[in-house]
């Protein structure tokens, strides 16, 4: 951990120092370097203090979903403190580093470019202009390819979607994403938790950050992602706080999240969650460690499910699946809300829980669910604070941007190949600024279609 911490605080001297070497000649250009989303090495809080404005290169996978992907653009919105990003890098094509690289669909680089416009990018840009004629990368993407024309698809599609941005991207500009949701990404956890020698080698942490946040992406509810040592006046500005797998919990940090829920704050945190502290050594007196009177359980044992295997968990609108790991919960003043079933000898006890903690709620959620299950689990927290969800379609995203003057920018996405309809009264409808159809609640989305809507 020391050595991680060592190695990110050394890169980061490297940005400084020539940084500040270029202010010695501008005092006024924004300065930048090019983040890579839930990259592990660097801590991007950090860095993010020390930037201008925050930038980074977006290379989906051919098989990374869409949400991870706006997780991924709501993070480095929030290590900026939630102002406006850069899309720095993207790919108007192939990526060049997979076992087989496909190209992209019809449309869907226009997809993924306006995606990071609805997730508060306020620049969109590409790499590479033209494609190299050697070395590692001759075969990625480029808007110029070796043909060296205008005629071909790629070159065209970009041009368009470049006028498309010429022609309504200043009135958006500067707009922010309004969330009454945190999620707290914590680089310290992400060490600890993926270097511990046991109980299992499964876990990755942005995959467990994306467990949670699927489950609010796929009901359009926006999300905020925070450091887990956002001061409580910040914290107390959302309903909600997620901390997943939170391993290591960082001086100050439990103290807050009890003041947070005190007031009347909702937590959700669980398997993993408080076990080790800044010095990654483990917390004597039981797991949660420091999180254990906030979330009224006590973890006597951790299982490690092998690769493969499930454990049912059934309870309220829950009938789901853990997988990785299985919390054995002892409950010390929470109520249970799911048990374990199968014919472990833990069948029976308690595998989600809420503890009422002064005006507040803290949930412990004991193994990592399946997509269904998490979705049920979430499902009443989210009406219960009402945070405006909004049901569309599978596979069609919406988010909201908000300008001066009460102002509102609707995106509505399709991230799939096939047309969708919806109809959204909720939003009163507006007018779509790419085409001027005025819009009152029947919505027809091509595939990756995306629609820009300035609300009514």
């Amino acid at each position: 951990m020391d050595y991680r911490r060592f190695q990110s605080q050394a890169q980061l001297a490297c940005y400084t120092n020539e940084r500040d070497a270029i202010r010695e000649y501008d005092a006024t250009t924004p300065i930048t370097t090019n983040l890579m989303g839930t990259f592990k090495d660097l801590d991007y809080f950090e860095w993010a203090k020390e930037m201008d404005v925050v930038s980074w290169d977006n290379y989906p996978g051919m098989d990374t979903p869409p949400s991870f992907t706006a997780m991924c653009h709501d993070l480095m919105r929030g290590i900026g403190g939630n102002k406006p990003f850069m899309l720095m890098e993207q790919t108007p094509n192939q990526q060049n580093w997979f076992p087989f690289c496909k190209v992209k669909q019809p449309g869907e680089v226009r997809k993924l470019s306006w995606q990071a416009v609805a997730h508060g990018a306020d620049t969109v840009r590409f790499f590479q202009m033209k494609q190299s004629l050697g070395g590692c990368e001759r075969f990625h993407g480029a808007v110029i390819a070796h043909d060296g024309t205008e005629e071909s698809r790629v070159f065209k599609e970009t041009a368009a979607l470049g006028e498309e941005l010429d022609r309504i991207g200043r009135r958006i500009m500067g707009s922010r994403i309004e969330s009454r949701v945190a999620i707290m990404f914590d680089w310290q956890s992400y060490w600890s938790l993926e270097g511990c020698v046991g109980p299992t080698t499964g876990f990755n942490y942005p995959n467990e950050v994306h467990r949670f946040y699927r489950a609010l992406w796929r009901r359009n509810v926006p999300v905020d992602m925070i450091a887990s040592t956002t001061p409580l006046a910040r914290l107390s500005q959302y309903d909600l706080d997620i901390a997943p797998a939170l391993i290591t919990v960082l001086p100050g940090v439990a103290e807050t999240l009890e003041a947070y829920v005190a007031d009347g704050g909702t937590f959700i945190t669980g398997y993993m969650a408080g076990i080790h502290d800044e010095h990654d050594l483990v917390v004597p007196g039981g797991y949660p460690g420091k999180l254990r009177r906030l979330m009224g359980v006590w973890v006597e044992e951790i299982d490690a499910l092998a690769p493969g295997e499930t454990i049912e968990v059934h309870g309220g609108t829950v009938d789901a699946k853990g997988e990785i790991v299985a919390s054995i919960i002892h409950r010390e003043g929470a109520e249970r809300l799911a048990t374990y079933g199968g014919d472990e000898f833990y069948a029976g006890h308690s595998a989600l829980t809420v503890n009422a903690y002064g005006k507040g709620k803290a949930y412990f959620v004991g193994t990592p669910l399946d997509e269904t299950g998490m979705s049920a689990f979430m499902a009443p927290i989210i009406k219960e604070l009402d945070l405006k969800s909004l049901d569309t379609p599978e596979d069609v995203s919406l988010s909201v941007r908000y300008g001066d003057g009460g102002t509102r920018y609707a995106f509505l996405i399709n991230n799939s190949a096939a047309d969708k309809r919806l109809c959204l009264s909720e939003l009163n409808g507006g007018t779509e600024l790419l085409t001027g159809t005025v819009i009152n609640d029947l919505i027809e989305l091509k595939p990756y279609g995306v629609d820009v809507i300035a609300l009514r």
